[in-house]
């Protein structure tokens, strides 16, 4: 056995994360067997003209996107069977972590593929650049009703009056995406003992787990904090590859995964008109402080550890840890393999909430239930204004984003939420060949009750997040943690007020930058 688990988890050691979306790059996992039928005649039938190509030539649609190994899996198949359907060539082109500079020089240098991926910062400067096409007149617009509205309306601008979220459609959702905490609940089983004390201590104030009406374990920043203290320990039976018999209760990290506990207390990274920077107002102090006090109390995994929390969580030696609804499929692959995980005995995870502020310790499970937030976030597919092929692009586009077959096979890999809400809310939940057994909570996540936009997508650029504030969390870090991290420890509170006029001036910069390219303004 030790030898099959040194096997498989060697690759997923071999793994680190993408920056493109946040999507964290995970193990490749084995795709079902069978193929996926497409059937873009909803959108339109496959043009005749438009094609760039002579009578007899076959036409090549080159796409370019970001995937994990899981994910290329999928989506080679289904491009093989629209190869078939539309008789084309698709050039499928997956990039690593340099996907938006690389896309960046394409468009600079006009080689552009047909079909690549759009940001939801991009879309103005893509659009003034003249470097992509409104779908509108590619597509017949009422087939897309049937998407998610607030992905849709993503990817909708009105240039005339320079609003985001009406207009012309210049993308398609690759998905819908949603970030919840998850839980490896066989760890949390070997602790069951010790959980069950600080319940009856008072410290907690329930078991984590679901309760018999079905509400989540929704726990404030202390009783979190209380409980990955409790699934901090040595775990002597954990198999060889897991590289060490710590474990921890979580290991996150503030670029990614801070963002619900500011939601959870209350806060919000910016004023509603996007304007202002909110990183020192009381709620975001006190959401950061929620953070922080995990590291503080000893729950979790060291910032100077050169093993992630991404690997760790997946050789079962974190208990809570985010899970995009991308990453789904290479879990279950772990704990589904009998081989490396016999009887899920280190790795069974499911979905769970994210932390709340400490205010709601008075309220019960029920009305916790929708004072916690995750992010939810989106890519889409458009097309190139420089394709020769645009209509058959278009086509592309919407069979990958809203084909009914499509959305099925890639959710029932564990690849995405189906884009298409009347399969979401329905057989997606009633039907166990989708996972995992709470993935109710991706549902309602992007169903609005406990998803919020990433701030970042509001602005022209995020400098005034990645310069004017993650570049220096190591001084919180070094404070909270007592590590030596070459910088001056600082509590959350001062350094907050230590780096808000200088956000606030790189917010203001950023403004400024995009009204000067702004052709209408």
């Amino acid at each position: 056995m030790k030898k099959a688990v040194a096997v498989v988890l060697s690759a997923v050691f071999g793994v680190a994360l993408l920056a493109g979306c946040g999507e964290t790059q995970a193990p490749e996992a084995t795709a079902t067997s069978g193929t996926v039928a497409t059937n873009g005649a909803a959108a339109s039938e496959p043009a005749e003209d438009n094609t760039g190509a002579s009578a007899g030539e076959k036409v090549t649609l080159n796409v370019s996107v970001f995937a994990q190994e899981h994910e290329q899996v999928m989506y080679k198949e289904v491009l093989s069977r629209f190869e078939e359907d539309y008789n084309v060539t698709v050039n499928f082109q997956v990039a690593g972590d340099q996907y938006w500079p690389e896309l960046e020089a394409a468009l600079t240098a006009n080689t552009a593929p047909d079909v690549f991926y759009l940001g939801l910062g991009d879309i103005k400067k893509r659009v003034w650049a003249e470097k992509i096409v409104p779908l509108d007149d590619l597509l017949d617009v009422s087939s897309l009703s049937k998407i998610w509205p607030d992905a849709l309306n993503l990817y909708k601008y009105d240039e005339a009056s320079n609003t985001l979220g009406e207009g012309k459609i210049y993308a398609l959702p690759k998905d819908f995406s949603a970030v919840s905490m998850t839980v490896n609940k066989a760890i949390v089983e070997k602790r069951r003992a010790e959980i069950e004390a600080l319940i009856t201590a008072g410290e907690l104030p329930f078991y984590p787990e679901i309760d018999a009406d079905g509400n989540l374990p929704v726990y404030t920043f202390t009783e979190f904090a209380t409980l990955c203290k409790a699934l901090t320990f040595e775990d002597p039976s954990l198999p060889e590859t897991a590289g060490s018999t710590q474990v921890y209760g979580t290991h996150l990290w503030e670029d990614f995964t801070l963002q619900p506990f500011i939601w959870g207390a209350g806060g919000e990274y910016l004023s509603d008109d996007h304007t202002k920077v909110l990183y020192n107002s009381p709620e975001f102090i006190a959401g950061y402080e929620g953070f922080m006090k995990i590291v503080e109390m000893g729950g979790s995994g060291l910032s100077t550890d050169e093993t992630t929390g991404y690997l760790k969580f997946l050789a079962g030696r974190v208990a809570y840890f985010p899970c995009g609804t991308w990453d789904v499929g290479a879990f279950q692959a772990i704990e589904n393999d009998e081989a490396v995980n016999p009887g899920k005995s280190w790795f069974d995870f499911d979905v769970a909430p994210w932390p709340i502020s400490d205010s709601y310790k008075g309220l019960s499970i029920q009305e916790r239930q929708d004072k916690w937030a995750g992010r939810v976030d989106s890519v889409g597919y458009c097309v190139s204004s420089q394709s020769p092929n645009q209509q058959l692009a278009a086509e592309l586009a919407y069979v990958l984003s809203a084909d009914e077959e499509v959305q099925r096979y890639v959710a029932q890999q564990g690849g995405q939420l189906p884009n298409i809400v009347d399969m979401a809310k329905g057989e997606y939940l009633t039907d166990d060949t989708y996972f995992p057994e709470t993935r109710e909570v991706f549902v309602n996540m992007l169903s609005g009750q406990n998803g919020r936009r990433i701030p970042t997508s509001f602005t022209f650029n995020d400098l005034w997040h990645s310069e004017g504030f993650i570049t220096g969390v190591d001084a919180v870090w070094s404070y909270y943690e007592g590590s030596d991290k070459g910088v001056t420890p600082m509590s959350v509170s001062d350094y907050l007020n230590s780096i808000q006029a200088n956000a606030q001036a790189l917010l203001d910069q950023s403004i400024s930058d995009e009204a000067d390219i702004n052709p209408n303004s």
